[in-house]
């Protein structure tokens, strides 16, 4: 139901009204709020398997525990991590600092010698105004669904950003973390003491993510699901440039992709539909949309109708 006042509905100026509070009532209780992101562009591949993604989930639970940071929504990509959280400048350093140590642990037991030498935050970006957060949150949370096109981002599994305005999923389940045998707690933390807050749960391989995030708090800085939803489908365009200054690999489905290829072709070449550009034409905006928008050699075939041999002139495969 929506929020009432006096047995009425709330006006738009309210809700944003009791938005800001809540913002200002975050900020009060867990500090300032910052954006942590490492750089997706210059990391190797890091979780392939889904034992990966379910160790790295529990590690981001496992690192906020210990650092003191408050997680209101996290996201686990394949080489990268988006953790949006509430405290210190330091204890957001401290959380990616025990992140790696187990992360590196996790892989020298695997045989794996990965370099994490790029798997940092030196600068969290600082979260200042409602606009901001809401934006951030956003982000965050509709990663998923741009790397996996099996997924919406109220599905995507790895990280929290499914627990928003997706109550169904946040049934008693799970198993107490105190209960978790003692051998699960050791290959989870890495460390002699094994003690974590009393509402975590463990379940699906993984502390789950709607036991230690505040998605609740995250959820107070909407006006209603309905913004949350509108923000969530924006098209690509609206969060590139965040995209560009995270140094994401951004990544678009083909539905996205598909848009993007039409406005070009109408803006650059007066043309309705980018199947019906001329050949020349296709290349320039096929240079675009790898060079500004990360569609790969495929998407760009199939979006531009261009010969399989001509893509791979214009994209020769990496070594």
């Amino acid at each position: 139901m929506d929020p009432v006042m006096n047995d009425r509905p709330l006006t738009f100026g309210e809700k944003e009204r009791q938005c800001e509070w809540h913002f200002h009532d975050i900020v009060n209780r867990y500090g300032q709020l910052w954006h942590i992101s490492t750089p997706g562009n210059l990391t190797e591949t890091l979780f392939v398997e889904d034992e990966d993604f379910q160790f790295a989930v529990s590690n981001s639970a496992i690192s906020a525990a210990e650092s003191g940071l408050a997680i209101f929504t996290d996201q686990i990509m394949g080489n990268h991590i988006h953790t949006l959280g509430g405290g210190t400048k330091s204890q957001c350093t401290d959380y990616l600092e025990r992140f790696t140590y187990r992360l590196e642990k996790y892989n020298s037991r695997r045989g794996r010698f990965l370099n994490l030498s790029q798997f940092r935050c030196d600068n969290p970006i600082e979260i200042t105004t409602l606009d901001m957060i809401r934006n951030e949150i956003v982000y965050i949370n509709r990663n998923g669904y741009l790397v996996n096109p099996y997924h919406t981002p109220f599905s995507y599994p790895w990280g929290s950003g499914s627990c928003y305005f997706n109550h169904s999923i946040h049934a008693d389940q799970g198993t107490p973390y105190k209960a978790v045998p003692f051998k699960i707690k050791r290959f989870l933390c890495h460390r002699r003491t094994l003690d974590m807050p009393a509402g975590y749960r463990y379940g699906n391989g993984m502390i789950l993510p709607d036991s230690y995030a505040r998605y609740q708090d995250g959820e107070r800085l909407f006006r209603d699901a309905h913004q949350y939803f509108y923000l969530l489908t924006r098209n690509y365009e609206a969060y590139s440039e965040e995209a560009k200054r995270l140094g994401d690999a951004i990544l678009l489905t083909d539905e996205e992709i598909y848009p993007v290829a039409k406005m070009l072709a109408w803006r650059d070449h007066k043309v309705k539909q980018p199947s019906l550009l001329p050949s020349e034409a296709k290349i320039v905006v096929a240079r675009t949309l790898r060079s500004d928008y990360h569609a790969t050699p495929n998407q760009i075939r199939r979006v531009l109708g261009l010969p399989k041999e001509i893509i791979q002139q214009l994209f020769p495969p990496q070594e």
